[in-house]
């Protein structure tokens, strides 16, 4: 295991975390246009805690190689564990956005592990 590049990752997805849950409290729920959506502590909570376990997931996952090219593969394998980790959360409503930024973050925390760990 690469111990640092699993901490990286973590302190990574760490900040990402950080820096979403402050963007979500800062949305109007009337604006989002999703019937009873709340911005609460448990969804600021579960928002962060999303993005720390793509940390968690992606710094685990350095030895997986789907395409040559280490930042290509880093990429696209953060690309797809970002997604997979969260549709977990996506249940709170507006899925493909929540989606969307968790592929960003993954790129984002995969392609700066892969680079710094080294």
């Amino acid at each position: 295991m690469n111990w640092k590049r699993l901490i990286i990752a973590l302190a990574i997805g760490a900040l990402c975390g950080l820096f979403c849950a402050y963007g979500t409290s800062q949305l109007d729920p009337e604006a989002i246009g999703i019937p009873g959506f709340e911005i609460t502590f448990a969804l600021l909570a579960a928002t962060f805690y999303n993005r720390l376990l793509i940390g968690l997931v992606i710094g685990l996952a350095g030895g997986i190689v789907l395409v040559s090219g280490k930042l290509a593969n880093a990429a696209l394998r953060g690309a797809i564990l970002g997604a997979i980790v969260t549709v977990a959360i996506s249940f709170y409503g507006g899925a493909e956005i929540l989606i969307a930024f968790g592929i960003v973050y993954g790129i984002i925390i995969d392609v700066v592990a892969t680079k710094f760990s080294e």
